[in-house]
């Protein structure tokens, strides 16, 4: 019997890219006379996920636990629901317990330390993302929660390392580059700087940030007049200058990096003039 549910899960989950309609239906009639099993339950709840229906898959995977509190898949498969509808303790009890259950399941350490980083839990985060690269994950919130964790803790390489990962991942987001050209700003890879923000703005058009930081590259580098144009193009497309007070907002973080550097400093002065008065000189 409980073969023969699976198998028709697997039915209509393989009929949702066709005709999804004709998949709800049928498993609207279907649901109600399941087995009560543990296997069973998850099925139906992954199904649900197939016709983005998380509410029922997550009464689905809650049934599945109370059948069998001890099968990480329905806790795994609950705790990423909850964490991604902001249930943060919820889907930590739950992701603890599948991640307990077998320790070195990359997908299922991923989550637990993607939600820790969502908490505020940073070094839980750090410490349980590492084991899940160390497992071999493949997952691109890891890496990229990662990153901004070590960012955060002030380990650039690192954060570097984890953000330059991703590009293996998927070599064309853009946003990633953007954050290895930031960092290399900060520890003073300049040229390097320039190749990813400059990558960046090729794949991404009207990627405001990297464009904001590419000028300031040119700034650093000491091609003021280069860099002025380059500020000047970009506030041409940039709304009430929304994007470039983020990027003067970086200032005081780059500042630390260059010693308070007085050019840094006049350049920063040049756009908060800009943002006040609409001119940049």
């Amino acid at each position: 019997m409980t073969q023969a549910s699976l198998s028709q899960l697997q039915a209509i989950a393989s009929q949702v890219e066709s005709n999804p309609k004709e998949a709800r239906k049928t498993l609207r009639r279907l649901a109600p006379d399941l087995p009560q099993t543990a296997p069973v339950q998850t099925a139906l709840g992954m199904t649900y996920l197939s016709l983005e229906q998380p509410r029922d898959a997550m009464r689905a995977f809650k049934r599945a636990i109370e059948l069998d509190a001890a099968d990480p898949v329905p806790r795994y498969q609950l705790g990423v629901l909850q964490s991604d509808q902001g249930l943060l303790p919820q889907a930590e009890a739950n992701l603890q317990v599948a991640v307990a259950a077998t320790p070195d399941d990359p997908d299922y350490l991923s989550a637990l330390g993607f939600n820790y980083y969502r908490a505020g839990k940073n070094e839980q985060a750090i410490e349980t993302l590492e084991k899940a690269l160390a497992a071999g994950a493949e997952n691109e919130n890891a890496f990229v929660a990662l990153g901004y964790l070590y960012y955060e803790a002030g380990r650039l390489q690192d954060a570097r390392d984890s953000f330059a990962r991703i590009l293996d991942l998927d070599p064309d987001r853009g946003d990633i580059y953007n954050n290895l050209g930031y960092l290399d700003i900060l520890t003073g890879e300049l040229d390097r700087a320039r190749e990813a923000l400059t990558t960046c703005i090729k794949q991404t058009d009207g990627y405001l940030r990297a464009e904001y930081n590419l000028a300031l590259v040119s700034w650093l580098q000491g091609q003021q007049d280069e860099a002025l144009a380059a500020y000047a193009a970009a506030r041409r497309k940039d709304s009430r200058d929304a994007e470039l007070q983020q990027h003067i907002a970086d200032f005081d973080e780059v500042g630390r990096y260059y010693d308070e550097d007085k050019q840094l400093a006049a350049l920063k002065n040049k756009l908060v003039v800009a943002v006040k008065t609409g001119r940049l000189k």
